[in-house]
């Protein structure tokens, strides 16, 4: 079973393999009542990607200004979800 399972694998391109972990690693997740913890993890490392890629580069001012309207910064971390194509339209 398990060579079956690697040769599978083995005839996946790249992004595709990539694009399985992205569904086994969110299945795990999600229905792992056992792992909270990985879970918290997980939800975590997307806050941390949001802010290095859409708040990093912003003035003090502005992040300010988002952090006092926590309602837009919401909306902004939901287009960045968006623009990596992880929302169903």
């Amino acid at each position: 079973m398990a060579q079956d399972e690697r040769a599978e694998l083995e005839a996946l391109s790249h992004e595709e393999l990539l694009e399985c972990y992205d569904g086994a690693l969110f299945e795990h997740v999600t229905e792992g009542v056992e792992l909270p913890e990985l879970a918290q993890m997980c939800v975590a490392l997307g806050i941390k990607d949001f802010i290095d890629s859409c708040l990093s580069e912003r003035t003090k001012e502005e992040l300010i200004e988002l952090f006092l309207d926590g309602d837009r910064a919401v909306v902004e971390m939901v287009d960045h979800a968006a623009k990596k194509g992880l929302l169903e339209e």
